[in-house]
């Protein structure tokens, strides 16, 4: 199943747009979770790392999510919608920020 430029294989999770850059997450990771800044709310790993590539846009980021649920659903594993829903506040808040950053000092 396609989402925008991430496929989605057997519960695993891969980027296919163009260029050399690649982010693939197998299945049996896809779950991970990681404390962002010691933050004591566990989050979802992978969509944290992905936030961290340049070559993303925010467009592929959001349609990473919605491979990612998929991808959990398909991988069987548990999945759990309080954590995504954390980090996907998370994730609203660094791209907000960035994008703040961004109006402010313009490049040019």
């Amino acid at each position: 199943m396609k989402f925008g430029n991430w496929e989605v294989n057997n519960g695993k999770l891969e980027w296919t747009g163009s260029g050399h850059n690649r982010f693939a997450v197998k299945k049996e990771e896809l779950l991970d979770t990681i404390a962002p800044d010691d933050d004591e709310e566990e989050m979802y790993k992978w969509i944290l790392l992905a936030m961290e590539e340049e070559w993303l846009t925010d467009n592929d980021l959001y349609d990473m999510n919605f491979a990612f649920v998929f991808a959990a659903g398909q991988s069987g594993a548990e999945f759990d919608y309080e954590m995504f829903d954390n980090t996907m506040e998370y994730q609203f808040e660094v791209l907000n920020s960035e994008e703040e950053d961004e109006d402010e000092n313009p490049k040019g």
